[in-house]
């Protein structure tokens, strides 16, 4: 339609008007002939109360019959009669009452009155069939059972005459409302008729010009010519309109002089501030085309082959970047990984390798409803170096540390076999010295398994393993230390051992399970509890079914949510973060680390969440099920 003329358009909706109505009027007319319909369905109720009250008192006469044919001595024939007779009233005056169930009050209390006189009708009735005296029994019929025949014949009668009498003025007032209503209905469609056709052509003839005028209008303002005015010749609707459209047009000119310089400053200061950041920033759009770059941002692309890209899916990215990048154009934060030099994004820029680090962030709002994001590719080049160096001397130390350390702790102990003669304070110097030696052995060769995992060359010799063997002698490795602590360990598991074997490396699991339980022993408080439970997936809190879960949970000060993930980074330290410091809790900050990367090499997980109550740490490992 919207080739037609607007006066057609009008004329066109005034006959719409028209049909509408008559279509309301054929509807209300249609109503009521529903009205007349639901009148019908309530007389053809009132009608069937009548026949059933019919059928009870003809019932009831023949029954009176049979007790006659009984008083003249036809006992069987009376007696078959009467049974047939009163097994149709029964089931007629059930249907009557269950009729009346929803009925008025009045109608219920008839029903029931009429279900009385007959079950005393019949109460005297059998009193007569009881009796072998004939000429006695017809002076008791005249006395006791023709009376009651007639209350229950006369209630019958009662109830049938007045749902006669109420179907035929149901039916005289239904149909007078409704030929009423028919009435109202025609003449109220004919007076729509009239009203819409003169309402449509009036609209045609006075708000034709006023429009027409309000559209060549627009379509100047479109063209930059925002002098345009529109006469304002009424005081209705379109003389509003035609106001507010003036006021539009003149906030219109005065923005367009005074804000587009600004509007084009803010764009060179916004661009100005990308180009002078370090790093590469793109701008996305909602959708994923790109919005916005700077110069760095440029190179970079051009360094990845997708110089002229334009939307996310063009630029060569790895699958975790590209999933960062969706999921702040989704709205949500992507997970923080920290300054994780494994999941770095080398390019060739300039001639040089730079490692860059993505850090990707929602913009709220970028439009209605919609989100954009913000992708900054950090320059962590000179960082990452750092860390490899800081890798580089840690394995080097740690292989120097070794081969010294391993003859002063050979030494201590040959000098404890031969010290059988020392008693008291030098004795357990040396003792003392043993142990230093085997913390430090043992601090050397988490150093040398950080050095292997970084390099790629951690081994497993992957076995058949029972874990609960494996923790059972952690368990009884550290039980003394427990008991010096005053920490109390408690063991759990299922009763089906069999269901705990892993394919996996015994060694390196135990060393696991050292680590936690040890870390668990730091800092549980004395007269604290350390538990342990081993299930398998069916009923552990996750993971599959066929899986084995350990789960180690201690009554420590906790954990905070934002530093659950980076325990598991090297040298992360709680302490050093939350203020929270203990002289006696010591370590390197990396135990936790070489646990997350066995467990990871041996398909498996492993989370720190709080414990029950929130009082302590819980830490879940789960291993997938061997042979």
């Amino acid at each position: 339609m919207n080739h037609l003329r607007l006066q057609t358009r009008f004329i066109l909706a005034g006959c719409l008007l028209v049909a509408a109505t008559i279509g309301s009027s054929l509807g209300s007319v249609w109503t009521f002939a529903q009205i007349t319909k639901a009148t019908d369905d309530a007389v053809r109720y009132s009608q069937e109360i009548i026949d059933l009250s019919a059928e009870i008192h003809s019932s009831l006469e023949r029954e009176d019959d049979a007790l006659l044919l009984f008083l003249t001595g036809q006992i069987d024939t009376a007696r078959r009669g009467l049974a047939a007779e009163r097994q149709r009233g029964d089931a007629a005056l059930e249907r009557l009452i269950h009729r009346l169930r929803t009925d008025s009050a009045e109608q219920q209390h008839l029903a029931a009155t009429l279900q009385h006189n007959v079950a005393q009708y019949r109460t005297a009735g059998d009193a007569l069939l009881a009796t072998t005296d004939r000429n006695g029994g017809l002076e008791t019929y005249h006395q006791t059972v023709n009376p009651r025949l007639r209350e229950a014949v006369a209630g019958c009668d009662f109830l049938r005459e007045k749902n006669f009498r109420r179907m035929q003025e149901a039916g005289v007032a239904a149909r007078d409302q409704a030929a009423l209503g028919t009435r109202w209905v025609v003449a109220i469609s004919l007076g729509s008729v009239v009203l819409g056709i003169t309402v449509a052509v009036w609209l045609a003839r006075t708000v034709l010009r006023p429009i027409r005028e309000l559209t060549e209008s627009v379509e100047d303002i479109r063209r930059g010519h925002f002098n345009r005015r529109v006469t304002i010749s009424s005081q209705d609707e379109l003389g509003q309109l035609a106001l507010g459209f003036n006021r539009m047009a003149e906030a219109l000119a005065e923005y367009r002089q005074s804000s587009l310089g600004e509007l084009l400053a803010a764009k060179m200061t916004l661009e100005a501030t990308l180009n002078a950041l370090p790093d590469a920033v793109v701008v996305f759009a909602p959708g994923g085309s790109i919005a916005a770059s700077n110069a760095p941002a440029h190179e970079l692309l051009a360094a990845q082959g997708a110089a002229t890209a334009e939307r996310l899916a063009d630029i060569p990215l790895p699958a975790e970047y590209r999933t960062a990048i969706e999921t702040a154009l989704a709205g949500r934060s992507p997970p923080a990984h920290g300054f994780d030099f494994t999941r770095t994004l080398t390019v060739v820029l300039r001639g040089q390798p730079r490692r860059l680090l993505l850090t990707a962030v929602p913009i709220p709002q970028f439009a209605p409803s919609q989100c954009g994001a913000v992708a900054v590719f950090d320059d962590v080049t000179e960082f990452a170096r750092l860390d490899e160096l800081r890798s580089e001397l840690i394995g080097m130390a740690s292989h120097e540390l070794n081969s010294p350390l391993t003859a002063l702790r050979m030494n201590l102990l040959m000098l404890c076999e031969c010290s059988q003669p020392l008693i008291g304070r030098p004795r357990e110097l040396l003792a003392a010295a043993i142990a230093g030696c085997e913390e430090l052995g043992r601090t050397v060769e988490e150093l040398l398994d950080v050095s292997r995992i970084e390099a790629g060359q951690l081994r497993l010799n992957r076995t058949a393993v029972d874990l609960s063997t494996v923790l059972a002698a952690v368990v009884n490795t550290l039980q003394t230390r427990f008991e010096d602590a005053g920490v109390r360990l408690v063991v759990t598991a299922e009763p089906n051992s069999g269901s705990f074997r892993v394919w996996g490396d015994s060694a390196r699991l135990a060393n696991v399970f050292a680590n936690v339980l040890g870390n668990a022993l730091k800092y549980s408080p004395a007269g604290g509890t350390v538990w342990v439970s081993l299930s398998s997936g069916q009923n552990a809190d996750f993971g599959a079914a066929d899986s084995v879960q350990i789960a180690v949970t201690d009554e420590g000060p906790g954990v905070p949510e934002p530093f659950r993930e980076r325990i598991f980074e090297k040298f992360f330290r709680v302490e050093h973060h939350v203020g929270r410091r203990k002289e006696d809790v010591r370590g390197s900050g990396i135990g936790l680390y070489l646990c997350r990367e066995i467990i990871y090499s041996h398909g498996g997980t492993i989370r720190c969440e709080p414990a029950h109550g929130s009082i302590g740490t819980r830490f879940v490992i789960t291993l997938p099920a061997g042979r």
